[in-house]
């Protein structure tokens, strides 16, 4: 466990960006702590895909006297067609008539997908209208078709004034702002996510990158929030680099680029939802929050699916807590966090169902995440390493990373193990 110091919590206006493109200059960052959502989300009931329509075709031989005026002209004799085979020998032959295999198929149910034939734990069977147990797995579904939409590329390539350290630190800053006005975490991640969108598709001057991510934080704010707060907080915490024309210009430059669909679906809102499977505590939950809010900052991870980062986020959190609990176990000491309360510390059916991926669809992930952890505290930019530092979140910051062997046996395992919840079939 890192030693690391506690800072107070005092609100202070942080210095804005400036001259962003020197990425080497350290900025003074306060912690002020965001309200912890405590709350899981609900989900939804099992579901069974409906049986197939099997239609009976039937020769029906027509009586209609144009009918038998056509077959007097041809001299042609209408023949009724009989089976080879009656009942009694197709009995005997133990094979079945054609209509009763009709019956038999129209009373099947089509094969589901093989996460679905894997036994699950149903996890909305508690009564919740905030959460929306009846319609919860269906909503999941929703957004992760929607999730797939949202495809960010490699832009940093195309864009010839920016660079991925220019990006790393405007994601440091919007976490502040985050923290200093007190806005939720969807917030937080919408903005981030606006931000990749819209430089997916323009081009931008390094001048106008903070520019950028206030407008994307407001964008964001009008979505989530009841009430938007005011632009002067905005400018406030920017220490004036742009006035209120210029930031309401840059909103409306997002919302027309992104063409006003910014209902993205977020990897928080994913975790929330997949941490149910294993019915995490919220010491749990947090620690995954924190590795899932880092890899907002690492450029390699904004063009990965959320659903997909969630996932990754969850599983790394799982063995996390398994090697920090087997280390500490007997040292006597309060442990920061625990698996007592799981019901599983490995990639299962349940989740499968759930998630719709298997181990070996974010598997590899994981190391980078993993690395993402271990050089947090190296970092120059410490804005998320010291929020999760605090007794509020739990300390959760604290948890070591995995070793380079763990991270390799994970790998292995993966590949070698026969758990069917591991790879697809």
């Amino acid at each position: 466990m890192s030693n690391i110091q506690i800072e107070p919590l005092t609100k202070k206006k942080r210095t804005a960006l400036e001259n962003i493109s020197n990425s080497n200059s350290g900025l003074n960052k306060e912690n002020i702590l965001d309200n912890v959502n405590t709350k899981l989300e609900g989900n939804p009931k099992k579901r069974y895909l409906p049986a197939p329509l099997v239609k009976k075709e039937k020769t029906i031989l027509s009586n209609s006297k144009e009918n038998l005026n056509v077959q007097s002209n041809s001299k042609a004799k209408l023949v009724k067609s009989e089976p080879k085979c009656t009942t009694s020998i197709l009995k005997k032959a133990k094979i079945e008539p054609a209509e009763a295999i009709e019956n038999k198929l129209a009373s099947t149910k089509i094969s589901q997908p093989a996460a679905v034939e894997l036994p699950y734990e149903n996890i909305d069977t508690e009564a919740d209208e905030f959460n929306c147990t009846d319609y919860a797995e269906a909503i999941f579904e929703y957004y992760r078709s929607r999730d797939k939409k949202f495809k960010i590329g490699d832009y940093i390539k195309e864009q010839p004034h920016i660079n991925k350290q220019m990006r790393l630190l405007l994601v440091d800053w919007m976490v502040e702002v985050q923290q200093q006005l007190e806005f939720n975490h969807e917030i937080l991640y919408l903005s981030v996510k606006l931000l990749d969108l819209y430089l997916n598709s323009k081009l931008i001057e390094k001048e106008k990158l903070q520019l950028l991510g206030g407008a994307a934080m407001l964008c964001a704010c009008k979505f989530e929030e009841r009430m938007a707060p005011p632009l002067d907080d905005f400018i406030y915490v920017s220490d004036n680099a742009y006035d209120r024309n210029e930031l309401i210009k840059m909103e409306i430059d997002i919302l027309r680029t992104l063409k006003y669909d910014i209902g993205v679906p977020l990897s928080y809102t994913f975790l929330r939802r997949y941490a149910k499977c294993v019915k995490a505590d919220m010491k749990f939950l947090t620690l995954a929050r924190f590795i899932l809010e880092l890899s907002l900052q690492d450029y390699k991870f904004a063009a990965v699916r959320d659903s997909v980062k969630a996932c990754a986020a969850l599983y790394l959190a799982l063995k996390m807590a398994v090697g920090y609990e087997a280390t500490n176990k007997n040292s006597g000491a309060n442990l920061l966090i625990t698996t007592d309360n799981l019901s599983d510390t490995e990639w299962n059916a349940t989740l499968v169902h759930y998630t719709g991926a298997y181990l070996s669809d974010f598997i590899e992930y994981i190391p980078a995440l993993n690395e993402l952890v271990q050089n947090a505290s190296a970092s120059r930019y410490k804005t998320i390493l010291r929020k999760y530092c605090h007794p509020v979140f739990y300390e959760v910051a604290k948890v070591p990373a995995l070793s380079e062997v763990e991270i390799e046996a994970l790998k292995t395992k993966c590949t070698l193990d026969k758990n069917p919840s591991f790879r697809r079939h």
